[in-house]
């Protein structure tokens, strides 16, 4: 599940991760303003936030889905309580219903330092602006005058497929990986990090667009795995191709 600091004196630390079984990731530079920030809820103001950035950039925005809320809330509780910044491990079984699912994390002074550390952080951008996502689900926690917030994304199973923070006194952007693969299903017309490295480890140009080249190249590392020839990179073909 995938992540992307600072404002303040108080820097912010961050976490990503992204599992999905469906489409691709993009990042983009924009600038959008963080004004009005008090006059709302830390939650409702970062929804805000990201959904100025996604019709930005011509995206749906997203939508606040109740149980991811919660999830979200629960998981940034736990987070608080322990002083330590992570990825929830059971996100994937908290979560029903979904075919791609991404979470950011991150510890700092308030919402518009975390608004900027994820916004300036290239895997938390990805997760903001991937095309799959349409629901979203924030929590945060203030606790000894830190704020701490998990963000879930997710792509419903029956949605349609989309076109295809940190210490007190450092700042950090860490990957994390959980059991479950972090990828999602690729195919012709897929776009993204998973994609370039698919590409890099078929040694075939890594543009992170899934064409014929990367097509016909998944197809000759199938046959000689004794996979299906399908040129689809599923959950089985993406282990032996990354392990």
């Amino acid at each position: 599940m995938r992540t992307r600091l600072t404002g303040r004196s108080i820097p912010s630390r961050l976490a990503t991760i992204g599992a999905t079984v469906g489409c691709a990731l993009i990042g983009a530079a924009v600038v959008h303003p963080v004004a009005g920030f008090a006059a709302e809820t830390p939650e409702s103001a970062y929804l805000s936030a990201i959904n100025q950035e996604r019709t930005a950039h011509g995206l749906r925005p997203l939508v606040e889905q109740h149980k991811l809320s919660q999830v979200a809330a629960s998981w940034s509780s736990h987070m608080a309580a322990d002083n330590t910044l992570a990825h929830n491990p059971r996100l994937a079984t908290a979560v029903s219903n979904w075919q791609a699912l991404g979470e950011n994390v991150g510890e700092g002074p308030d919402i518009d330092s975390l608004d900027r550390a994820f916004w300036n952080s290239p895997e938390h951008r990805a997760n903001i602006l991937d095309p799959s996502y349409t629901e979203v689900g924030i929590g945060t926690v203030t606790r000894d005058g830190i704020m701490w917030i998990t963000v879930d994304f997710r792509e419903p199973m029956h949605a349609a497929p989309a076109e295809r923070a940190a210490t007190h006194h450092s700042v950090r952007a860490e990957h994390w990986t959980s059991a479950r693969p972090p990828h999602r299903v690729l195919r012709m017309g897929s776009r993204g990090h998973d994609v370039s490295r698919v590409q890099r480890n078929l040694h075939v140009a890594a543009d992170g667009v899934f064409g014929p080249v990367t097509r016909a190249a998944v197809r000759h590392f199938q046959r000689h795995h004794h996979h299906k020839a399908t040129g689809v990179v599923g959950h089985r073909t993406w282990r032996s191709i990354t392990r």
